[in-house]
């Protein structure tokens, strides 16, 4: 049986001419459209993912249109891009597409319980997260996440300092609330969450993902799956000029660790696809995206029962 290949992308305002995002005048031409759609479309057929995360949506029905005669039947979003005087997109969504059947489609709230303790009278995810649940064949059902969580992009607020910090704050409440629901609500079962963290996986606002309370959810854990299948050091997925940081991640539950007595699989591989990035042709990569594509292969440990 082959390897599963779940990937992620940031599509890097992905709206579709005649409406614009952020600015009035933020609009591709024909050509430019033509030429980022075309990028798409030739790196999944190069790489292939079965299952794939994708963050900056905001032409939801072009990007199902586009992706549906690739093999990409299911597709899921939870949320509606926000448009503004018909015209300018304001907001993106998170959207997985799929060349196997979505079973299920849902948000992953965040628990009021857990907003009371951390005296949080209002919250809002930035992006609402989104979780399915793909009927695999090699894994059965398998829960699939994907969040775009908030930007390092100052708040709306007079103090510059205190502007920075309260989108730290925010980013840092979106890992641990989506943490705690996942924890809540796939326990033991198998799980990628993949999507732009729009941070490194080190910093003190990203640990609640790697946490477990062993006292209470002693299967639920989740490791980024470069460790699980890459020595040494990794390429970046996002560059700020001659700068790159790894900003876009793969986390696989245990299920996917075999040093775990109840794993079902383990990471067969982890892949950067780059190039636009890092050795760019404009005639081929001007309109594709500032992240790179990030790509794992799940193996199974053991056949996958058929069901009866």
């Amino acid at each position: 049986m082959t390897d599963l290949r779940v990937a992620t992308l940031n599509l890097l305002n992905f709206a579709a001419p005649p409406l614009a995002c952020y600015e009035w005048d933020n609009i591709y031409t024909e050509a430019q459209w033509q030429q980022k759609t075309n990028w798409l479309k030739n790196l999944l057929q190069q790489q292939q993912p079965d299952v794939l995360a994708l963050q900056e949506v905001f032409s939801v029905d072009a990007l199902q249109q586009l992706l549906s005669p690739l093999g990409y039947h299911w597709f899921a979003t939870v949320e509606t891009p926000v448009l503004v005087d018909d015209h300018v997109f304001t907001k993106p969504v998170v959207a997985i597409v799929s060349r196997y059947p979505i079973l299920s489609t849902e948000t992953i709230p965040a628990s009021p319980a857990a907003l009371q303790q951390l005296g949080l009278a209002s919250f809002q995810f930035s992006r609402c997260p989104l979780l399915v649940q793909i009927q695999t064949p090699q894994f059965g059902p398998l829960f699939v996440a994907t969040v775009h969580l908030k930007s390092r992009r100052p708040a709306e607020l007079t103090d510059a300092a205190l502007a920075l910090w309260v989108s730290e704050l925010q980013r840092g409440h979106e890992a641990a609330l989506l943490a705690q629901a996942l924890a809540t609500r796939c326990q033991a079962q198998p799980l990628v969450l993949a999507g732009d963290f729009n941070d490194v996986l080190s910093s003190a606002l990203l640990q609640p993902l790697l946490a477990v309370d062993r006292r209470q959810r002693p299967l639920f854990m989740l490791q980024d799956s470069a460790d699980l299948a890459v020595a040494g050091t990794r390429p970046a997925t996002h560059y700020h000029g001659a700068a790159g940081q790894v900003l876009d991640y793969l986390l696989v539950s245990a299920a996917f660790d075999p040093r775990h007595h109840h794993a079902c699989g383990e990471v067969s591989a982890y892949q950067v696809v780059d190039q636009h990035l890092v050795r760019p042709e404009f005639a081929r990569d001007g309109y594709s995206s500032d992240h790179a594509l990030v790509q794992i292969q799940l193996r199974a440990l053991r056949p996958q029962s058929s069901p009866a």
